[in-house]
């Protein structure tokens, strides 16, 4: 009887080790960073000087304060009537922690006094940078 009884002992211990070994440790998945809220910061001047009638230049400088890629950038811009007059957008605009400079141009031949702000798309909302500047077109 004792070696049915040590078989029988056995066989509960290999069980209970494979036990262990299959649910004491949990299977491992992969974590990435977070992304958490990223901030971005620029600085955007606007100017009608050039070669073309009714040009207008938006120069903008931008950073973040990681490694970003924006699905969209936009300079906004609204007359004193609330008309929307927005440069031509930016699409998949990469920034980093070194301040990158991009150019907008538009033609804005309607004199008058216009708000202008840097936007980006979150890929789902638009968050505009302030400050909100004016310019007036003559």
């Amino acid at each position: 009887m004792r070696p049915l009884w040590m078989a029988l002992a056995a066989v509960l211990v290999l069980t209970a080790v494979v036990v262990v070994v299959e649910v004491g440790e949990p299977d491992l998945v992969p974590v990435g960073w977070a992304t958490g809220e990223v901030t971005i910061v620029g600085e955007l001047t606007m100017d009608q000087a050039g070669p073309v009638p009714d040009m207008v230049t938006a120069h903008a400088t931008i950073s973040a304060d990681r490694a970003v890629v924006l699905p969209a950038l936009v300079v906004r811009v609204r007359d004193e009537a609330g008309r929307d007059h927005d440069f031509p957008r930016r699409e998949d605009v990469a920034l980093g922690t070194t301040p990158t400079e991009i150019t907008f141009r538009r033609d804005l031949a309607e004199p008058g006094t216009y708000t202008y702000s840097l936007a980006y798309s979150t890929g789902g909302a638009w968050v505009d940078l302030p400050p909100w500047q004016r310019v007036t077109i003559r």
